[in-house]
């Protein structure tokens, strides 16, 4: 991480990292759950974002929950309009297993996946414990349980820092460790940092407000209840 103020999201799965917005489920394009990325991944092998805790594993065993030693909420959704059946995943860590970042999580059958039609785009969202902070995403092209696919920054600690070395603060934010994006399209930085505490209190409010449970379950075509139950568990815990 270097600097107290920066937060590493690695990548959970290798692949190439793209905005969220190109995700084909409004819940995630939209940003109802929070702000964040989506990879379309190169093989199954899933690796924990963060170091801390396992909190949620989904049912059918696609989505995964995890909540960091530095207090963020963090979604890692493998594919969209999914029902793993169980020889598609192998799933090798348990709900409140303490993990590492880079600890191996799950592996998925990708051609399995692919053959049955399902679109394995694998969003990877901040849920809660934003507090302020700003997501300054990456694009490009990401090494599983290395590359930082986003960096969770607190600016104000951050402009402190750069005064006390007398240094002037980039437009565009830190290079991450990842590839550039050969497509050219990124991220407007300084746009994301503005909206990412707004996105998180109007997310958050959504997930609270009962009548606006049968929209988020309208987005997720084919999912299973117990899954809306669980990100409706998991709204819950962030608001404690």
């Amino acid at each position: 991480m270097g600097e107290d103020y920066k937060i590493s999201i690695f990548a959970p799965m290798a692949g190439q990292v793209v905005d969220l917005g190109k995700v084909p489920d409004p819940v995630y394009a939209e940003r109802m759950m929070g702000d964040g990325v989506a990879i379309i991944p190169e093989d199954g092998t899933m690796f924990s974002p963060v170091s801390g805790y396992i909190n949620v594993i989904a049912e059918d065993k696609h989505a995964f929950g995890f909540t960091s030693d530095d207090g963020l909420e963090v979604l890692v959704h493998f594919g969209v309009d999914i029902k793993l059946e169980p020889d598609c995943c192998t799933v090798h860590k348990g709900v409140n297993s303490r993990v590492q970042a880079g600890d191996m999580i799950a592996e998925f059958d990708l051609e399995k996946v692919k053959a049955k039609g399902i679109n394995p785009i694998t969003p990877v969202i901040i849920c809660g414990g934003l507090d302020g902070k700003v997501i300054r995403p990456a694009t490009g092209h990401a090494k599983a349980g290395a590359g930082a696919v986003m960096t969770i920054v607190d600016v104000e600690k951050e402009k402190a820092a750069e005064a006390a070395l007398g240094n002037i603060p980039e437009a565009d934010g830190e290079a991450m460790d990842v590839a550039p994006d050969e497509s050219g399209e990124a991220a407007d930085g300084a746009e994301q940092e503005k909206a990412a505490p707004r996105r998180e209190s109007e997310a958050m409010e959504f997930l609270r407000d009962k009548t606006n449970w049968p929209r988020l379950a309208a987005g997720f075509v084919g999912l299973t209840a117990a899954l809306v139950v669980i990100f409706v568990g998991l709204a819950m815990l962030i608001g404690h």
